[in-house]
């Protein structure tokens, strides 16, 4: 068979592989706001004052950042049935994703939050504004501004992570992929399309952080 003839089984394919990219883009945005909001709230429980809140967030880091999200994936997919604790495919994929860089966004904001200056929160303070309000008003603002690269590089690491989904029977794009190509025994040009699939969509996310930066004026 030909190298032209091949890729005209991949453009042919183009109606479901689109399907599994839209499942692929979906189940990357709604992690990465997921793993935002819980980054943020395992952040907070780590500089809180309270040893039994600090342990449970020490914990929580440890295990999900020193464990594959590989496993994690089967651990939630196939292990919770050994409790008869059956989840769909997508909201156990979900919840890999959101938890394992869950863990590594909160030690992101955790690190740039303590690097704002203890003089910004003693000028709030003198100026009436209380603990909530400063950390809502005045550092929030400039741990987010600062943590942007970094928050930026785990959202393309959750994209190109999603991938793995595909081990726990989601229908995104790397599974349906693999069924395409195995079904008609054509393989290379399947996954050069998925492969550039993946390098078009970060580049884009790049340019995306690259304004993000400019308007924030991020050094």
């Amino acid at each position: 068979m030909s190298v032209s003839s091949e890729w005209q089984y991949v453009i042919s394919s183009l109606p479901i592989l689109v399907q599994g990219a839209y499942v692929t883009l979906y189940l990357s945005l709604g992690s990465m706001v997921g793993a935002l909001v819980l980054g943020l709230l395992v952040a907070l429980m780590r500089i809180s004052k309270f040893r039994l809140i600090k342990g449970v967030a020490r914990f929580y880091v440890s295990f999900f950042r020193g464990t594959p999200l590989l496993v994690q994936l089967l651990l939630f997919y196939y292990g919770l049935t050994s409790y008869n604790i059956v989840l769909d495919p997508l909201p156990a994929a979900y919840l890999g994703l959101i938890l394992h860089f869950g863990a590594y966004i909160s030690e992101t904001f955790r690190a740039t939050i303590l690097s704002i200056k203890k003089g910004q929160w003693e000028a709030a303070f003198s100026l009436g504004m209380n603990y909530l309000h400063t950390f809502w008003h005045v550092i929030l603002p400039q741990a987010v501004r600062i943590s942007i690269p970094p928050l930026w590089n785990s959202f393309i690491d959750i994209l190109k992570s999603s991938s793995l989904a595909s081990v726990v029977m989601v229908g995104e794009i790397t599974r349906i992929v693999t069924e395409q190509s195995a079904a008609k025994f054509i393989f290379m040009p399947y996954f050069m399309a998925l492969a550039l699939f993946y390098w078009i969509v970060v580049i884009a996310m790049g340019r995306v952080q690259e304004w993000l930066e400019q308007r924030l004026s991020i050094p």
